[in-house]
């Protein structure tokens, strides 16, 4: 009973602290103060949050493959009380501002920081059932629920009508819950079970964070360089080229990341890859605060089937309606967004059941992957762009692109397991191929 208890209390910990993160990866950090800002301030803020988001999946996956060579994975809960801690105080510090020209720093300092607490959170509960099903559900539900604005109180499309993102709440809830994880684990921290003290060589295993370079700076750049793109031509269709190229360039950089992961642990990048695309295109649109719960408890229902039943190619499937779902709602008013957002929820849930990677570096990079700029995000789309553009993409095209390169992704998939056959089960732990240590590499549920 008190085993189950402490796992209930670690699951707890993990969802409010990845939640946390989550949304300081998503969201650019905003205080009720920013109407002071300028526009070229609040625009330069709105720039900053997709390369905050890859320096914090790089961070996260730093952070994890350090926890799970050098340290004991209940560490990974005294430093991701830390990282949280962090972005405490520096929300604290933002509330006792009034400059909006710190608000760029402070947006980098939050990914930083929530690159932390993502990463270590992973390797201290990736190798554990209910605190990993926490993580996931806390990392994966903050990207269905998209549009936090009636939840945060942030009206209409105003830019600078905003309240703290992420929440004080949350973070308020999360901090204690992180330490008290971090206070139960304590024990643990320094020693294990069957340690003799003997001295261990342990190589660092850099592939995961190649990996991590590779798809977020490529991603990153290619996205930026479309958006670029639509202010040289004048008509949409001028685009179809760059758009060809910044998709090639994307999946490219998925593969290569996928294969520079152990076994088929890259299918979960894979995943995300599409995932993000579909997601962009499906759009957001403002929700009531009482839908927040039911699409978690959707995104927990895929996340037991995902569980229960894993197939990426199934997955895939889903990702791929999603997109053509998208494809049809040429308006954020459509009422069929309600379904498309029900739709999104169960897949992504369903997608970080059926990734199941075995080394916990590779899982926090899938589940990092998640909040990355894709192809689509570059796309303007009128009414839904902001600051607002005079060159616009059709609103169908974000939903083809992103079908296209969730094509592109199951032929990826298809390629990496034709070249990472699926291993033999047996008695005994095997060796990744990264190096590490065997006891961090043991599948999540």
């Amino acid at each position: 009973m008190r085993q189950r208890i402490g796992a209930a209390v670690d699951a707890t910990a993990a969802f409010f602290g990845a939640s946390v993160a989550g949304i300081a990866l998503l969201l650019p950090i905003a205080f009720s103060w920013t109407a002071a800002g300028t526009p070229t301030h609040v625009a330069g803020l709105v720039a900053s949050v997709p390369r905050g988001a890859t320096i914090g999946m790089v961070v996260a996956v730093t952070v994890a493959v350090l926890i799970c060579s050098f340290a004991r994975p209940a560490t990974g809960w005294l430093v991701a009380f830390a990282g949280a801690l962090g972005i405490l105080v520096n929300h604290s510090a933002g509330r006792a501002a009034t400059s909006a020209d710190l608000l760029i720093t402070q947006n980098y300092v939050d990914s930083v920081c929530a690159g932390v607490a993502l990463g270590a959170l992973g390797a201290a509960v990736l190798r554990t059932s209910l605190p990993a099903l926490g993580f996931a559900l806390g990392a994966g539900g903050v990207v269905a629920v998209g549009d936090l604005a009636d939840v945060l109180g942030i009206p209409g499309q105003d830019p600078w009508a905003v309240l703290e993102t992420p929440p004080r709440w949350l973070i308020a809830a999360a901090v204690p819950l992180l330490l008290i994880a971090a206070i139960r684990h304590r024990g643990r921290a320094t020693s294990d079970e069957g340690d003799s003290g003997a001295t261990t060589t342990i190589d660092l295993p850099i592939t995961p964070i190649l990996a991590s370079l590779v798809l977020g700076l490529v991603i990153l750049a290619a996205s930026e360089w479309l958006s670029r793109q639509y202010s040289h031509v004048s008509a949409p269709g001028d685009n179809r080229l760059d758009i060809a190229i910044a998709v090639a360039a994307t999946v490219v950089a998925a593969f290569v990341a996928a294969m520079l992961l152990p076994g088929r642990d890259g299918a979960g990048v894979l995943l995300a890859v599409a995932l993000t695309a579909a997601a962009d295109a499906l759009g957001a649109a403002p929700r009531p605060t009482w839908s927040l719960f039911a699409v978690i408890v959707l995104v927990a229902l895929g996340l037991y089937a995902g569980l229960k039943a894993p197939a990426p190619f199934a997955a895939l499937v889903l990702i791929a309606g999603l997109c053509v779902l998208a494809s049809t709602l040429t308006n954020q008013g459509d009422k069929t967004f309600v379904a498309g957002t029900a739709a999104l929820a169960l897949t992504v849930g369903y997608s970080c059941g059926a990734a199941r990677p075995r080394y916990g570096p590779s899982g926090v990079l899938a589940l990092g992957a998640l909040y990355l700029p894709s192809v689509v995000t570059a796309l303007p789309v009128d009414g839904a762009v902001w600051p607002p553009r005079d060159n616009t993409a059709d609103p169908a095209t974000p939903g083809r692109v992103a079908l296209i390169v969730t094509g592109c992704c199951a032929l990826a998939l298809l390629i990496l397991y034709r070249m990472r056959p699926r291993p033999r089960t047996s008695g005994k732990a095997t060796d990744p191929g990264v190096g590490g240590d065997v006891r961090n590499t043991r599948s999540w549920p």
